[in-house]
């Protein structure tokens, strides 16, 4: 079970054109206090102050008319609905219906609120519509639009208030939850990517500079930390171990409770932690840490506080579908805070089996910071 090393998908040094954008969204703000700082800096010093800086910019940036779509009320149950098929409209507002100066501003948005690695894996599937848009034909163009993505803020982004960002479109859904000066809530996490294994070189607009081009190439696998973590985890168990853990021989055809504003307190299926060795538990942390990296260092920092105080060994690794990377597979994660889940059962437009990836972590606390209601 051995996965081709991924190419590099861009040539562009990610880390300074970020930095770029967070400072360009917060100096659309008339009095940002922080222009001045680096975005390492920034994020270490302030993890909140980045994100309502560039979202207080973003909205000075807009139009009345276009602020009326972008900004919409914290308690609007807008907020809880997501969902990361193609859409013809969405909430918020497009990077289509924007001037380059505001996407700019959008943009900034959602590099201060996802990680380096995070922010450039949410770019990436943002340009693969240009790639299915090529491998599909001309009659999808207004279905696969690497502009065809919506950020909205909810409520006011100001200090001591709730508020709320959503950067969302076809395979992307990043929905993040303020308190004051606090990260309360980063779910729904959700990334996908078609194909989920370039079988060729693409060249396809640069959606962070007009006019620019980005090129990806044959073999890149813009998922690959979480899969390949859990497959390196699956294949260290030994066969009672994994007979415990493979809950499924098919692989289902998708993530469970798809757009729905909750998860479903379930019971967790697979191999309980505390029945794995101690290498084997790095390998399964391996798969968290996969997950949490896309997320700002102080959203991971809590997270792993969560489950460390619930403890490591509560934790469920679930498999369903087939052993070969080749195969539809399918992998569930779950502890008492939280579910996690990967999907590789759709075929690519080519044609090619499981090379269509959704992947998803979220709360069982609550997506968006509110409570599920009990059945």
């Amino acid at each position: 079970m051995v996965f081709p090393t991924p190419a590099s998908s861009s040539s562009r040094t990610n880390g300074s054109r970020r930095e770029f954008l967070i400072r360009s969204a917060a100096a659309c703000a008339a009095s940002s206090s922080i222009v001045s700082l680096t975005s390492s800096a920034l994020w270490a010093m302030h993890p909140v102050v980045a994100a309502r800086d560039t979202a207080r910019g973003f909205l000075t940036s807009l139009s009345n008319d276009q602020r009326a779509m972008a900004q919409i009320d914290f308690k609007d149950k807008k907020r809880s609905e997501w969902h990361f098929i193609p859409m013809e409209t969405r909430k918020g507002l497009p990077l289509r219906e924007m001037t380059q100066t505001q996407r700019q501003a959008a943009l900034g948005i959602l590099a201060a609120v996802l990680s380096e690695s995070g922010f450039r894996r949410a770019v990436d599937i943002m340009a693969y519509e240009a790639i299915l848009l090529e491998l599909e034909g001309p009659a999808q163009a207004k279905r696969r639009d690497y502009q065809k993505y919506y950020f909205a803020i909810y409520g006011n982004p100001e200090p001591n208030a709730d508020w709320g960002v959503s950067v969302e479109g076809h395979h992307l859904s990043i929905n993040m939850t303020y308190q004051g000066d606090r990260i309360v809530d980063s779910t729904p996490q959700f990334f996908g990517v078609n194909p989920a294994r370039l079988l060729r070189d693409f060249e396809t607009p640069d959606p962070l500079q007009e006019g620019a081009k980005t090129k990806y190439t044959s073999g890149a696998r813009l998922l690959l930390p979480e899969e390949q973590a859990s497959y390196e985890l699956l294949k260290s168990l030994s066969d009672s171990q994994r007979t415990l853990a493979v809950f499924d021989a098919e692989c289902p055809a998708d993530i469970q409770w798809a757009g729905e504003p909750q998860p479903k307190l379930d019971k967790p299926v697979g191999i309980q932690a505390s029945g794995l060795q101690t290498e084997q538990k790095g390998k399964l942390k391996a798969i968290m840490d996969a997950y949490f990296s896309t997320m700002p260092q102080a959203v991971a920092q809590e997270r792993w506080q969560i489950v460390d105080r619930a403890g490591l060994d509560q934790i469920h690794f679930g498999w369903a579908g087939g052993s070969d990377p080749k195969d539809q597979h399918f992998i569930r994660l779950q502890g008492p805070s939280f579910i996690a889940e990967l999907c590789n059962y759709q075929s690519d437009p080519q044609g090619t089996q499981a090379n269509h990836i959704h992947s998803v972590w979220r709360d069982l606390g609550g997506d968006f910071n509110l409570p599920i209601e009990s059945n």
